[in-house]
């Protein structure tokens, strides 16, 4: 595709709703399987929330964004009293054998097909925290609509921090955040996900636990964090290339001189992952 073409695709879909740009595709479905197992090495596992006797015997579990259903496929196999319901914008690609799961395609954005107090445990992973911030918060009353007086919220992120990058890392950087700006994406969503929760007077019990992980290749998770890096610009490159005037050829020329720049220790760059814990209050709590 030429660079004028390329350009007008831009202007014909530039005013696409932002639900979009986190549906399912290749890069995006790479980058979660790796972001998956990171969540998991750095959070001891893949629930976080104290309701593991709850599961054993058996309950209701709501996944918000399954993406390709790798969390609650798992979690399902080793916890088969209990069933699972997982929601998103597209159902995962693959046949789902599993019996005590049920997928349901709906716009998370919107009202969820359940009734009140419904789910015993609730997780929700990066793709909840990328629509603007009235959807947010409208997806967030209804995420707390559906969990019972006393179930357990889960939420897990990942958000840059300030430090000191290259050039080319931050004109990149900039650019993507630039285009949040433009769809109307709150960027302080991640880092003040516990304001939002309290302003609903909904939950208590809030806990949260940051885990840094460096772009650094002698690191543990150094490799893991420039592979998600390069799949998370290959998955906006069609997005964010136009945006900031570029062929897509200049576009990948900066990925890759920006993902260099992360291998200079003295940067020190690092991605922070947030896992945040809060329980519903129960019925008397709520009347109080």
């Amino acid at each position: 595709m030429s660079h004028l073409s390329q350009l007008k695709e831009h202007e014909s879909t530039s005013r696409r709703d932002f639900s979009d740009l986190i549906k399912n595709n290749e890069h995006l479905a790479n980058l979660i399987f790796y972001m998956h197992n990171i969540y998991e090495q750095i959070f001891n596992g893949k629930v976080g929330a104290p309701v593991h006797e709850k599961l054993q015997n058996g309950c209701k579990v709501l996944e918000v964004c399954c993406d390709d259903g790798i969390w609650i496929t798992e979690v399902a196999t080793e916890y088969p009293n209990t069933k699972f319901y997982a929601v998103d914008f597209t159902l995962p690609n693959f046949s789902n054998n599993i019996d005590n799961i049920i997928f349901i395609e709906c716009d998370i954005s919107k009202l969820l097909p359940f009734p009140d107090n419904e789910f015993d445990y609730i997780s929700i992973k990066d793709k909840f925290m990328f629509i603007n911030d009235d959807a947010f918060r409208k997806a967030l009353s209804e995420i707390l609509r559906v969990l019972k007086p006393e179930g357990w919220l889960e939420v897990i992120c990942s958000y840059g921090t300030d430090a000191v990058h290259g050039s080319e890392y931050t004109r990149l950087d900039s650019a993507w955040k630039s285009w949040l700006r433009v769809q109307n994406v709150d960027l302080n969503i991640r880092a003040n996900l516990e304001n939002y929760l309290q302003e609903t007077g909904k939950v208590e019990s809030m806990s949260h636990r940051i885990v840094e992980t460096p772009f650094i290749n002698d690191h543990a998770f150094g490799e893991f964090m420039m592979e998600i890096s390069l799949l998370f610009y290959r998955h906006i490159r069609n997005d964010l290339a136009p945006f900031i005037n570029l062929s897509f050829e200049e576009f990948d020329n900066l990925v890759k001189n920006a993902v260099s720049e992360l291998n200079d220790k003295d940067l020190k760059v690092t991605l922070k992952h947030k896992q945040v814990l809060a329980r519903k209050k129960s019925t008397n709590s709520n009347e109080n």
